[in-house]
């Protein structure tokens, strides 16, 4: 018991010591790298959450000033589980993807354009806080995610793919497919105490 505490106490020091953050709090979407920050309003339509036993989603449907849909997901493992695979190949699965380009990747942060089974592409943010969180929004037109992005790093190249998903209808907004069989038999999450050895 006092190794899981030792370790648990370790996981939380690094992921607060991490320098990308992404939330959604009091109706402003916020991303941050090292020390600049962009807020985007964004109203709240809709709130769905789901649970998988270890592991808990919450899925908000937001409305950003030029119109379109954007969710955001925040989805928590029970602390003695974690994400095991890379980020990228979580996002692989949880959209079901055919391929995964990576856009923009630092401190934790990455953007993608996902192809999807069928040809579409879905621009995609998403950041991984420690081991046990990760959070994403999606549903950027690519001039949106250019302007997201160049702000918080004037490097950051366009993404390649202009003509992607773009909703207006609450009902279409949710793309992603978590389900049991990817998260406990993929599985996205392992138990955190085979991985210390107890």
């Amino acid at each position: 018991m006092l190794k899981l505490l030792i370790i648990s106490t370790l996981l939380l020091l690094l992921s607060g010591c991490g320098m990308s953050n992404l939330t959604y709090n009091n109706h402003q979407l916020m991303l941050q790298i090292n020390k600049k920050y962009l807020r985007l309003d964004g109203e709240l339509i809709k709130v769905r959450k789901d649970s998988f036993g270890s592991l808990f989603i919450t899925q908000k449907i937001l409305r950003l000033d030029n119109g379109n849909m954007t969710v955001y997901e925040d989805a928590i493992s029970d602390f003695l589980y974690e994400f095991e695979p890379s980020i990228t190949r979580s996002i692989k699965v949880i959209f079901d993807a055919r391929k995964v380009i990576i856009a923009y990747a630092k401190n934790s942060l990455y953007a993608y354009q996902l192809i999807l089974q069928d040809g579409k592409i879905l621009n995609v943010i998403a950041q991984q806080s420690g081991f046990q969180r990760l959070k994403m929004v999606y549903g950027m037109d690519s001039t949106q995610l250019d302007q997201m992005l160049k702000k918080l790093d004037i490097n950051t190249k366009s993404v390649y793919y202009r003509d992607v998903i773009v909703t207006k209808n609450q009902n279409k907004a949710i793309l992603s497919r978590w389900s049991v069989q990817n998260v406990h038999f993929f599985p996205l999450i392992v138990p955190l105490l085979r991985l210390i050895g107890m």
